[in-house]
């Protein structure tokens, strides 16, 4: 094994945390108690429910993320411990159990000085615990902050795109955008914010003309001139501040109600007939979907409707890239190691209307259903991929993307 010198951060925390792990399993079973029962646990050791629940979470923990929040303190291990050697665990038990809190206590002080910031530390990396719960921690706290700060959040994002042939045999696909924002509300009355851009643009970052682009509904699109889906918005929302920017449309919510009375359910939706085509040319290689994230959100989810005609998309993947710095850099200049490191699954869900259902909007299938009916679609011969993410970073966009078919 190489000298602890040697090893990296993620390794020596790793490696403290197998030897703690790996004592303290050794020291419950040398006193004979059961640590996967934590409350008989400790009726039996009489000590606090809370020291033996703790320690059954840090020996059922994957990795170190998962068991720093349950260290109990100095004061409370050495309870614990005292209470295991009169249940019977002999001493070198008791005392390497000892010399590995000592130990792992040392790798916090060397790298963080205190366990809270090691817990930031340990949120973005991927120590063998689950995925989905890299950086949540980090990613709930900047949630709660951001709507404070920035007076706004949002209970979820809903982000839809539909592939369909434009023709029977057809690579070129038409499309459909669906995209809105459930429970958006101002926590300060005052605070306007840019909900929405929308824009098209090819593989070197060079905008994409406009395809026969029309509204799903006409009549809200003259009204409010924007995309708006009125069936699925809040009635009685404000005027809608639409600019115009260079390749792009910008579309603002202005100030309002605060809380629970201000709270909006707000929908857009457009058909681009002729897109796009499934096939790469030499400027456009990769086929990308994206979604901008400039609002505090606590769950967002990303589907794309693939129609069975058009060819399979094997290889798709869904990456949040930040936009701290500027605009997303092209796809032609960009890299998945540019991505924050949240490994997000992109799901089949197989195909038809029960499997694009989500728990997050009960009219969600009725709002594609209508959408297919008034497009003349049969959602039965579509394929949903979804990703879904909790508390998205805000300023980030998140990009699904799927390599095209060579010609």
């Amino acid at each position: 094994m190489a000298p602890t010198s040697e090893l990296s951060f993620e390794q020596q925390v790793l490696a403290a945390f197998q030897v703690l792990r790996g004592a303290l399993i050794e020291v419950f079973a040398a006193a004979g108690v059961d640590a996967a029962r934590p409350y008989p646990a400790a009726r039996e050791l009489e000590v606090n429910k809370n020291l033996t629940w703790k320690a059954s979470k840090i020996i059922r923990a994957t990795g170190p993320s998962e068991a720093i929040h349950h260290l109990p303190g100095k004061g409370g291990m050495r309870l614990l411990l005292e209470a295991l050697s009169k249940h019977g665990a002999a001493p070198q038990f008791v005392e390497n159990t000892r010399a590995a809190v000592e130990a792992f206590d040392r790798v916090i002080e060397k790298h963080s000085g205190d366990k809270a910031t090691l817990e930031l530390m340990l949120d973005g990396l991927n120590d063998g615990s689950n995925d989905a719960d890299q950086l949540e921690k980090s990613r709930k706290m900047a949630y709660q902050g951001n709507s404070g700060v920035w007076g706004m959040q949002v209970k979820a994002r809903l982000t839809t795109f539909v592939m369909a042939p434009d023709a029977p045999g057809s690579d070129t696909f038409d499309n459909v955008l669906l995209t809105g924002f459930l429970g958006l509300k101002r926590l300060r009355s005052e605070t306007p914010w840019t909900i929405l851009r929308l824009r098209s643009y090819q593989d070197d970052g060079s905008a994409k003309a406009p395809a026969n682009q029309r509204s799903l509904d006409a009549k809200a699109e003259e009204l409010w001139g924007v995309p708006l889906l009125p069936a699925y918005s809040t009635p009685g929302l404000p005027r809608l501040n639409v600019r115009h920017e260079s390749d792009q449309i910008a579309v603002e919510l202005p100030g309002g109600p605060v809380g629970k009375q201000g709270s909006a359910d707000i929908f857009f939706g457009r058909v681009d007939r002729s897109f796009a085509s499934m096939l790469a040319t030499p400027s456009d290689k990769r086929g990308e979907y994206l979604t901008d994230y400039t609002l505090p959100i606590r769950e967002a989810q990303f589907d794309v409707l693939v129609h069975e005609d058009l060819p399979p998309i094997p290889g798709a993947s869904f990456h949040l890239f930040s936009r701290l710095d500027g605009p997303l850099p092209p796809p032609s200049l960009r890299r998945d190691r540019m991505a924050l490191p949240i490994n997000i699954e992109v799901r089949d869900l197989g195909f038809g209307l029960p499997a694009m259902a989500t728990p997050l909007y009960p009219r969600y299938t009725e709002m594609i259903g209508e959408t297919f009916k008034g497009l003349g679609w049969d959602p039965r011969r579509f394929r949903t991929l979804r990703a879904h993410i909790e508390y998205p970073p805000l300023g980030t966009v998140g990009v699904f993307s799927f390599p095209l078919e060579e010609r």
